[in-house]
């Protein structure tokens, strides 16, 4: 299984620096002595999120601590190790002799604290650790699918399109295009075989993203307003999940409009999302979509700005600090360059600097 490397030497640092026995880091993260002793001498390179988790815990330390990410993602040579990891998660699939797992299939409930350790690094901006976090990850969740049965191995489904979708993401910011695609194929294939209509809904979402990432601007409208058609909710009986992913793809595809120079189509599928948000009425933010009122504030301000209509996107600004809700930071980062991008355009360098 190809996972994060380097683990052991930070191991045995942090545990000497804290004063612990191996023993002693045993009882206090639940992680057997064996595992900890292998890690350490080097005959185990890789280990699950969750006994990363458990370990960086009872260290005092953080997950990225362990794992030694780099500093920068890119540039990076084609075959860095990192992307090498990467590579082999999203690529071996199910090819006999090339996957095969040094450790019993995970329980559920370690792939779900797997699934949602990586979208919460993921969304604070932390590539390199997503990075060196999902190989383990990916090669886990899809050895439950494999292993499991009945329910189980339908809720397994849901947590490799997750992890997919992660990796998706982290291959399109290393610049590696092709593999990002591919990643984002296997999240629809996994979401489609995980028995919910949100997960099937939110890996076709990561795919559209990944094209409008790639400019692709048609394709990625295309895509996003065919699943929200598919998986359109009732505004009355929609859980708040329904609702958000239906959201989002409307405002990836209202992106997307913008960008290819299409407004009256950008504003259209904003008003479509108007409505779900309205029954939210709050931001609602987890590993399957972010969507809310401050999201539609931001994405007409960010369409204006790619229209070149920059009086419009400060006007539009203005209502953005009447909604309430916060979003994952790297968002609101996006919205504040755009704003800023604005505000340069009409002389109002200081503001920009401000925000």
């Amino acid at each position: 299984m190809t996972g994060v490397t380097n683990i052991g030497e930070q191991l045995g640092r942090l545990r000497t620096q804290r004063g612990l026995t191996q023993e002693q880091l045993h009882e206090r993260s639940g992680v057997s002595v064996d595992v900890i002793k292998k890690l350490e001498q080097g005959t185990r390179s890789t280990c699950r999120i969750g006994t990363l988790v458990s370990l960086a815990e009872a260290l005092d330390a953080n997950v990225s601590v362990l794992i030694t990410p780099r500093t920068r993602l890119a540039p990076l040579d084609e075959h860095d190790p990192a992307l090498d990891a990467i590579r082999q998660a999203v690529t071996c699939g199910s090819i006999p002799g090339l996957d095969e797992p040094d450790e019993p299939e995970p329980a559920v409930p370690t792939l779900a604290e797997g699934a949602a350790t990586a979208w919460r690094v993921w969304q604070r901006g932390d590539y390199s650790t997503v990075a060196a976090l999902l190989p383990t990850f990916v090669a886990e969740a899809r050895h439950a699918c494999r292993d499991l049965a009945g329910d189980d191995r339908v809720e397994a489904f849901g947590h490799l399109a997750s992890a997919y979708e992660t990796a998706a993401g982290v291959a399109i910011m290393l610049g590696m295009d092709d593999l990002a695609w591919l990643a984002a194929e296997r999240a629809v294939a996994a979401g489609e075989q995980s028995g919910t209509s949100v997960v099937a809904a939110s890996s076709r979402h990561w795919a559209a993203w990944i094209l409008r990432r790639q400019g692709r601007y048609g394709e990625c409208v295309s895509l996003a307003t065919r699943a929200a058609e598919e998986h359109e909710p009732s505004l009355m009986r929609a859980s708040d999940a329904e609702l958000a992913v239906w959201g989002g793809l409307l405002v990836t595809a209202s992106g997307a409009a913008a960008r290819a120079d299409r407004p009256e189509q950008a504003d259209e599928l904003l008003s479509y999302a108007r409505g779900a948000a309205a029954r939210l009425g709050r931001e609602h933010t987890d590993r399957w979509s972010v969507f809310g009122p401050r999201l539609l504030a931001h994405t007409a301000v960010m369409n204006a700005v790619e229209g070149g209509d920059y009086e419009r996107a400060l006007h539009l600004a203005e209502t953005v600090d009447q909604t309430r809700g916060t979003m994952p930071p790297t968002w609101e980062a996006r919205y504040l360059l755009g704003l800023a991008q604005a505000q340069v355009e009409r002389h109002k360098d200081q503001s920009a600097v401000r925000r």
